[in-house]
């Protein structure tokens, strides 16, 4: 097993493949999670080595280091010499973990095997156009959207290109100096760079498609993506757990892209469980690209992967006449801001160790830019002494990944509680909609602070 902790650069995919032929397991970390985060993973996946690089290397050699045998870097790998050794073609051997967060706040491992890696490269090749696309890799390289579309990209002859941190005008560069023939990205990213003041002076004619995934949208940013970059607009619906899930493709209707997350891939079973009587209920997938499991947690697997092979993914839908899938909500509390999964529970529990807390609750709300946004609700320790937004927001970056501290910080004397003693967040939710607090509020991130926070390594 060999974790790797490198920034969006050519090594990592050449560690990445270079592990896959020599019959070892990778497992990514996403380079904003934090010591508690990288930890866990180093624990969770048993990894015995680790490729990072001089900026990270601390954090590593923080974290247990007692586990790890072995610590490179990637130039290290890349000077190796020598032939890897045999591998037997085993198709249910594991060959990467892409972590994500649970509902108890730590990531999980959800494992790709060769079966299912190659699983994605045909039911991508049954989907998709034959072109070979060419974008800007807008997520990190640890990120499910690489490691299990990996053989997928290779099969298209795809062409990426690799910014070691995102921004929305290096993307509008890339794409004019580059050609590039698709825009992809999450609803936020997508949203900044039609922020950006110089947006009309960049020639983006040679863009073909924008593919849009990873995190809730509206039909007004569809609308404006569309009339902005003249292009059609696909937009994708999955998680790291499925690897495929649905899409919507060229030519479908405005109210489809629009509203919709387009209709189940091929190979792909799509079920709505225990729908009411408006036809909502919990969406369930099954396909032979889905995770084969939690690495090393068959407990949490058995919880999320029913009898019958279907992941219950927490989310809310119904079906149209057409087949098409329309989201409505989700069961969880998990809301994604940015197109990152925030669990408001790991969020509280880092709050509760900041001396001015009391006590503290976590809702995301719908955001423009970033899809949805965190707001904490916070019962100070005492009246006399206020944290304040950035206080907390240092806090809690500090320890846990950056996208995750709140970006805005309601403070009050007491929090509604349900009837079993429980925060009620259905009211909290209600209150801040509706405008009313009753203490204070600090406010939250401005937007021309957005762009910075969305993609900072090591924060």
């Amino acid at each position: 097993m060999v974790a790797l902790l490198l920034p969006t650069a050519v090594p990592y995919p050449i560690c990445y493949l270079g592990a896959a032929k020599a019959g070892l397991v990778t497992a990514g970390i996403n380079t904003r999670f934090r010591e508690r985060e990288v930890g866990h993973i180093l624990d969770n996946s048993g990894a015995s080595a680790v490729v990072t690089t001089d900026e990270f290397l601390p954090m590593v050699e923080a974290v247990r280091p007692e586990t790890l045998r072995h610590v490179v870097s990637p130039e290290e790998v890349l000077s190796g010499s020598g032939d890897p050794p045999a591998v037997h073609d085993d198709e249910d051997r594991a060959v990467a973990i892409v972590y994500t967060s649970g509902t108890t706040g730590r990531p999980k491992g959800a494992t790709y095997c060769g079966r299912n890696i190659e699983a994605i490269r045909r039911i991508d090749a049954a989907s998709s156009s034959g072109h070979s696309p060419s974008q800007v890799a807008a997520i990190p390289l640890a990120h499910m959207g690489f490691m299990s579309r990996i053989g997928a990209n290779i099969r298209r002859r795809a062409r990426t290109v690799l910014t070691r941190r995102w921004t929305a005008r290096a993307t509008l560069e890339a794409i004019e100096r580059e050609k590039l023939t698709v825009l992809g990205g999450i609803p936020t990213q997508l949203a900044l760079m039609m922020l950006d003041p110089e947006l009309d002076r960049f020639d983006l004619s040679s863009l073909r498609a924008c593919a849009m995934g990873g995190g809730p949208s509206t039909p007004e940013l569809v609308r404006r993506i569309r009339e902005t970059f003249g292009v059609p607009v696909i937009v994708r619906y999955s998680c790291t757990e499925l690897g495929l899930g649905t899409a919507t493709k060229a030519g479908d209707p405005d109210d489809v892209v629009a509203n919709t997350v387009g209709r189940a891939l091929p190979e792909v079973d799509l079920q709505v469980l225990e729908a009411n009587s408006d036809g909502v209920g919990e969406i369930a997938i099954r396909s032979p690209a889905m995770m084969a499991g939690y690495w090393r947690e068959p407990e949490m697997t058995r919880a999320a992967v029913d009898e019958g092979g279907f992941f219950h993914t927490g989310d809310l839908g119904r079906l149209d006449p057409e087949g098409n899938l329309r989201l409505s909500g989700r069961t969880k509390e998990m809301y994604i801001r940015g197109g990152y999964n925030v669990y408001p529970v790991e969020v509280e529990n880092v709050l509760a160790e900041h001396p001015k807390v009391a006590l503290a609750a976590v809702i995301g709300v719908p955001d423009e830019v970033f899809g949805e946004r965190g707001t904490a609700f916070v019962v100070p320790a005492n009246a006399a002494d206020l944290p304040t937004q950035e206080e907390l927001r240092t806090f809690v970056a500090e320890r846990i990944a950056d996208y995750k501290a709140p970006d805005n910080v309601v403070l009050r004397g007491e929090l509604p509680m349900t009837s079993m003693f429980k925060v009620d967040k259905r009211a909290l939710e209600a209150e801040l909609l509706g405008g009313g607090t009753d203490l204070d509020v600090v406010a939250g991130a401005e937007p021309d602070r957005l762009e910075r926070e969305l993609d900072r390594p090591g924060r």
